[in-house]
């Protein structure tokens, strides 16, 4: 016999299933010109101004063709956009593709976004071999 609490149950587990699978997720990945492929680097990624870098996010798994955006920023006093663009991701292309090339030195974040959700994002640093650290 299944009560009121016991539906109420069924339904907050349905819930949680439900939005747990639709949470789209991926990694980043980067390759520059010394790599013969591109690399999963965890934490904060850190690149010579003078090297361009390649980056890849890769879905883990793609049911439909969906149009994604691409948000490259700048941290300034506050993130400032800097470069930004879509693509469209289906089942047999689940990469977006992008390089870091011609940055100032500073602190930078790619964010993958859909309709206004953040779908993942992450920071590096772009710093110039020459600058003197104290």
């Amino acid at each position: 016999m299944i009560t009121k609490s016991s539906k109420y149950i069924i339904l907050l587990f349905y819930f949680v299933f439900v939005v747990s699978c639709s949470k789209e997720t991926g990694t980043f990945a980067f390759k520059n010109n010394n790599d013969d492929r591109y690399i999963i680097k965890s934490g904060l990624c850190e690149f010579r101004q003078d090297q361009k870098v390649n980056w890849a996010f890769c879905f883990t798994k793609v049911s439909k063709q969906k149009k994604i955006g691409v948000v490259v920023l700048k941290k300034e006093k506050v993130w400032v956009d800097i470069y930004s663009f879509y693509d469209t991701v289906y089942k047999n292309k689940p990469c977006i593709y992008g390089n870091i090339e011609n940055y100032e030195a500073g602190t930078y974040k790619i964010l993958i976004v859909d309709k206004g959700n953040t779908i993942a994002e992450k920071e590096f640093v772009i710093y110039n071999e020459n600058e003197n650290i104290d």
